[in-house]
C-alpha cells in the first residue's frame, strides 16, 4: 500500500507541476496585483505554491478546485504579509528611538501612510529600509548586496528611521 501511495503522490506532484507551468503567468499577474513589487510577488508565489501543492496532495483536491484554492491562498498570504510589514515598520518607528512616539495611526491607515512616507525618502534610504524590514536582511547582507560597508548601511537605516519618525509625527499633528 505504501508503494501505491508514493507512486500516486509522485504522479499528483507531476500533475501539479504541469498545471502550475500552464497557469504561472496568470498566477504571477494576480500575485503582482496583491503586493508592492515584482520581487515580493515572486517570493510570495513561490512560498504559496509550495503550500498549495502540499495541500493538493494531502487533501487530494480535484483539479477543478486547484485554481480557486490557489487564488485564495495568494490573496490571504498577501494580506498577511502586508499586515506583518505594517506592524513591523510601525514598531520600528515607534520604539526604535530612545523616546517612543506617543502618536499612533489607525490600523487601517498604517500601511498606506508608511508606504507613502517611504516614497518620500531618498531612493537608497528607502531601499535599505525595505530590505531590512520587508526582506528581513541583516545589515551585513544589505551591505553585501549594495556593495557598502555594514556601518554605512546601519547609519543610513537609522537616519531613514529618524526621517520617517519625523514624517510620522508631522503628518498627524
Amino acid at each position: 500500500m505504501r508503494f501505491f501511495f508514493t507512486r500516486h503522490s509522485r504522479e499528483l506532484h507531476r500533475q501539479c507541476a504541469e498545471w502550475f507551468l500552464a497557469c504561472r503567468h496568470r498566477l504571477m499577474a494576480y500575485t503582482e496585483q496583491q503586493v508592492d513589487s515584482l520581487t515580493d510577488a515572486e517570493h510570495l508565489l513561490s512560498v504559496v505554491m509550495g503550500k498549495v501543492i502540499a495541500a493538493i496532495v494531502g487533501r487530494n483536491l480535484p483539479q477543478e478546485e486547484w485554481l480557486p484554492y490557489t487564488y485564495t491562498a495568494i490573496r490571504n498570504a498577501a494580506i498577511n504579509q502586508k499586515k506583518k510589514n505594517a506592524r513591523r515598520l510601525e514598531a520600528e518607528l515607534k520604539y526604535g528611538a530612545d523616546e517612543p512616539s506617543a502618536v499612533e495611526l489607525p490600523d487601517s491607515d498604517i500601511y498606506e501612510h508608511l508606504r507613502h512616507q517611504l516614497s518620500c525618502l531618498p531612493q537608497l534610504s528607502s531601499r535599505i529600509v525595505r530590505m531590512r524590514i520587508w526582506e528581513e536582511l541583516s545589515f551585513a547582507e544589505i551591505g553585501r548586496q549594495l556593495n557598502m560597508p555594514e556601518s554605512t548601511v546601519r547609519a543610513r537605516y537609522q537616519s531613514a528611521l529618524l526621517q520617517l519618525r519625523k514624517f510620522y509625527t508631522e503628518d498627524l499633528a
